[in-house]
């Protein structure tokens, strides 16, 4: 936490009356949006405008205004492959700005305003085409591909043969993790936001995804052990935890014993399993930038406890990949992207702790 601290306090205290408030204006200026979008359509717009108030205020927390701004780009290309007009998005936006006048104390909103104004100021414009374009369709003739297309079309076994006749054929098993589930996991988040496909299929592929690795564990846990153990987790809230269940699998391979929490672990119960096990090294994950501020709590209750204070803290998930400096505001010992950097990243954080 910055120095704005008592900022980000008041802003996260006023959130939700602010986000009832804004919404019920933008209705009451613009009755056609009921009869558009229906109750659903309002609920949604509510749970949006409660996203732009923590986006906003993470990115008061760790002072970095960039936070709130891509956010902005992306939710506005999230919205527009959905039928929302930038427009609608600034006048919503609006209104969140009238109330945050109205509500927040006057030294608080200098520092609020001061980045809600500069991410806003893109939305609409050429800033938004820039909003998360790292992610390009898969080519046609890959593996991914097939892999993903066999799970679209609901046929689970069939993207099992395909990935159990690419390991009978030679195809390394680490290989399968990258350029198969790897990459068509991350083919599935760039057709959700294109609106190419429904969250219901996202979780469908996802949930196969899962399945299918457990059946080929046999190849995962097959090599060497090198005595080092790796601990991953997923901090309160967040529940996308197969990127993290892919690093650990990756470390396995590597030789590491690795324990794999899961999603939405409290930091009570991590302290608690972190002290016991006492690991080489332990991964944390955030998929959502909302996600950041319980990620740094989890750091922040390692750090107070005599028996974890000096665990080594690698972080990892979409929430840091577009900001590559968070981990050191979040405490933690490094960053890696995916799977294959966090090995690397590992022994990087590993020569620093010998000095």
């Amino acid at each position: 936490m910055n120095e704005n601290s008592a900022v980000v306090n008041e802003l996260r205290s006023a959130a939700e009356a602010i986000a009832q408030a804004a919404v019920a204006r933008g209705y009451s200026r613009r009755p056609a949006l009921l009869a558009k979008y229906g109750e659903r359509g309002r609920a949604m717009y509510l749970q949006d405008t409660r996203f732009h108030l923590s986006y906003l205020a993470d990115a008061i927390s760790f002072g970095r205004p960039s936070i709130f701004k891509d956010y902005l780009g992306w939710v506005s290309a999230v919205l527009a492959a959905r039928g929302v007009a930038p427009e609608e998005l600034v006048e919503n936006l609006k209104c969140v700005r009238e109330v945050l006048v109205e509500t927040l104390s006057d030294p608080s909103l200098a520092v609020v305003l001061e980045v809600f104004d500069a991410g806003v100021a893109g939305v609409g414009g050429a800033a938004d085409a820039s909003a998360d374009q790292s992610e390009q369709p898969l080519p046609v003739d890959g593996p991914a591909k097939r892999y993903l297309d066999c799970l679209l079309r609901g046929e689970r076994q069939a993207a099992l043969d395909l990935v159990q006749n690419a390991l009978r054929a030679g195809t390394g098993v680490r290989e399968i993790w990258l350029r198969v589930f790897q990459d068509a996991q991350h083919e599935v988040g760039r057709l959700w936001q294109s609106n190419q496909i429904s969250i219901a299929q996202e979780h469908y592929c996802t949930a196969a995804t899962q399945m299918i690795m457990s059946r080929l564990y046999s190849h995962v846990f097959s090599g060497p052990r090198r005595g080092r153990i790796l601990v991953t987790a997923c901090a309160p809230g967040e529940i996308h935890e197969l990127g993290m269940r892919m690093v650990a699998d990756f470390f396995e391979m590597d030789g590491w014993d690795t324990y794999h929490l899961g999603a939405n672990l409290p930091a009570a119960a991590l302290v608690d399993f972190v002290g016991q096990r006492r690991p080489d090294l332990l991964g944390l994950s955030a998929a959502m930038t909302f996600h950041l501020e319980p990620v740094a709590v989890m750091v922040r209750a390692l750090r107070a406890n005599q028996a974890t204070r000096d665990v080594r803290v690698l972080v990892g998930g979409h929430a840091f990949n577009r900001e590559h400096e968070l981990w050191r505001d979040i405490g933690a010992d490094g960053y890696a992207p995916d799977a294959e950097s966090a090995l690397t990243a590992a022994e990087r954080v590993a020569a620093a702790a010998r000095g």
